[in-house]
């Protein structure tokens, strides 16, 4: 008998679709995970297999690791395989002050009912409706967010709170030799209370990497298995977002930008 494949499947999900149609998209954490597993040899399939390219979201002001909730299947694999990477590579990669919520990953073995989280736990029988049910809640949310017409004429882009569906006021958005800027106004009377007691006072946007290019390679980034931060040949790895679509602004209490900051007047 032949050996048995070691695969692990990883799913996709789009909160955006109703605007980004068809578009197969993971989050950097998921990118991160799926790179260091093709790194050390493993066969990862990327669900739905519909032809479409892979793209990942990039959220600034993010403090929570595995923020959006991801399933993942192995198949030959054993957990301890998924737990090291996630546990001791991954996250050393981000800011110490980033956590991992444990339930949003959602790990099965082979055809097995029961799950389990990154550190190995079991995991109620209904987390994986929890996290499709927090899934459709989010792409519900966003899109009948995009639905609703901005009352400001020069303004037509909805500013969030914390990267959720939830439009706390509105502004124009345009980039400049300095970078990207943005005119806009809150209509959330909490929200404005809390900026001018500077309680909130970040600004962080969403978007879809669509072109990039790995300084080591120079290949598209989500395609090659190099890591950034990580020494190839003396040389640090680095991923250059060539081209992007913008999703979304968002009012935050942290941003990871310390200049992304909200000059309140």
């Amino acid at each position: 008998m032949g050996k048995k494949k070691k695969i692990i499947i990883i799913d996709t999900f789009n909160p955006y679709e109703n605007r980004f149609p068809n578009r197969k998209l993971v989050t950097r954490d998921t990118l991160l995970l799926i790179k260091y597993l093709r790194s050390e040899g493993y066969n990862v399939i990327i669900e739905p297999d519909n032809g479409l390219p892979l793209e990942y979201l990039y959220k600034k002001g993010i403090a929570e690791f595995f923020a959006d909730p991801i399933n993942i299947t192995l198949i030959n694999i054993p957990i301890t395989i998924l737990t090291n990477i996630i546990s001791n590579q991954i996250q050393k990669l981000f800011d110490q002050k980033e956590t991992i919520i444990k339930e949003n990953i959602n790990i099965k073995i082979d055809n097995s009912t029961i799950t389990y989280n990154y550190l190995g736990e079991h995991q109620e029988k209904s987390n994986h409706k929890i996290i499709n049910q927090k899934r459709k809640e989010l792409r519900d949310g966003f899109d009948k967010c995009f639905e609703i017409k901005s009352p400001y004429e020069d303004l037509p882009t909805p500013v969030f709170l914390e990267h959720k569906p939830k439009i706390v006021g509105w502004c124009w958005l345009w980039s400049d030799d300095e970078g990207l800027k943005s005119k806009m106004v809150i209509t959330d009377k909490i929200v404005k209370r809390r900026i001018s007691q500077n309680r909130l006072n970040g600004l962080s946007v969403t978007g879809i990497a669509t072109k990039t290019e790995c300084s080591i390679c120079k290949s598209d980034f989500v395609d090659c298995n190099h890591i950034p931060g990580k020494k190839y040949k003396g040389k640090k790895c680095s991923n250059t977002i060539i081209e992007t679509d913008y999703v979304e602004t968002s009012i935050v209490k942290e941003p990871i930008n310390s200049q992304c900051l909200i000059n309140y007047k």
